[in-house]
This record gives structure tokens, C-alpha cells and sequence, in this order.
């Protein structure tokens, strides 16, 4: 897949799902992950190479994404969207987003919080999704 030209521009989940048990069967992109803290605030900056295809997890806060750097074609509220750093986005909960990096492109998430472990982090903000069933639904 070298864009998501084959997504809607408001893509249902079922199709996220989809799209990710596709690119489990690619050849995985490494992207660089930096942990940042401040009193009360944890960011995570993401380096994502350029033509890369990635989904993202799903949230149970509201919260900011920062595009730093790059080019990156990225589903949003307001549907598909080309984006060019510099851009902030408001996440609202429960919103899963996939995107194409043109370029390289460093995308960061704030989350209010005062640990400091991602791992611990990551429980709490993440919304756990088990073979693309959300908790509450029928497999």
C-alpha cells in the first residue's frame, strides 16, 4: 500500500482493523520512539520514516498531537487530511487514526500525567483493543 487511497475519508474501525492485520504481514518500519517529562505532562515523540503506513491507538483522554516535521497524509475528526508541520490536533477519546508519512515526519502526544514510567502510561491513556474487538463488544 503506498498511500491510504483505499480508505474512505472517514474510515470505520472494522476497516482500521483491516488495514492493520495487512500491514502485521509487512515488513515493519522502524520508528523511533523519545519519552519527555515535565511536571504533570508526559510527551511521546514518534520519528516515523518517510512512506511509512501506521495506525494509532486508541485514547481514553482527550489530548494534543504536535506535527513537528514532515508530510503526512492522517485521518482525523474531520476526515482524511494531507498535514504539513507545523500543526497541533485535539484527539478526542476513543479516536484511532492511521497515516502516511511523505516525508519524514516527527509526531509527538502530550498526555497529562504524573508518572513516569510509558509503560504505566500507556495502561491508563490507551483504550486496550484485542484482535481489532474493543472491550464491550461481541467477538
Amino acid at each position: 500500500m503506498n498511500d491510504l487511497a483505499e480508505l474512505p475519508s472517514a474510515p470505520t474501525l472494522e476497516q482500521i482493523h483491516k488495514l492493520e492485520e495487512f500491514l502485521r504481514t509487512q515488513p515493519k518500519d522502524d520508528c523511533a520512539t523519545g519519552h519527555y517529562f515535565a511536571d504533570g505532562v508526559y510527551g511521546r515523540a514518534l520519528l516515523i520514516p518517510a512512506g511509512t503506513c501506521l495506525t494509532g491507538k486508541m485514547h481514553r483522554q482527550r489530548h494534543l498531537n504536535f506535527l513537528m516535521q514532515g508530510t503526512i497524509r492522517v485521518w482525523t475528526e474531520q476526515g482524511m487530511k494531507d498535514l504539513e508541520a507545523p500543526q497541533i490536533i485535539v484527539s478526542e477519546p476513543g479516536t484511532k487514526r492511521v497515516g502516511f508519512a511523505y516525508t519524514d515526519v516527527i509526531w509527538v502526544t502530550v498526555h497529562a500525567t504524573d508518572k513516569t514510567d510509558p509503560d504505566e502510561i500507556e495502561a491508563d491513556v490507551i483504550i486496550p483493543e484485542h484482535c481489532g474487538v474493543l472491550p464491550g463488544e461481541a467477538a
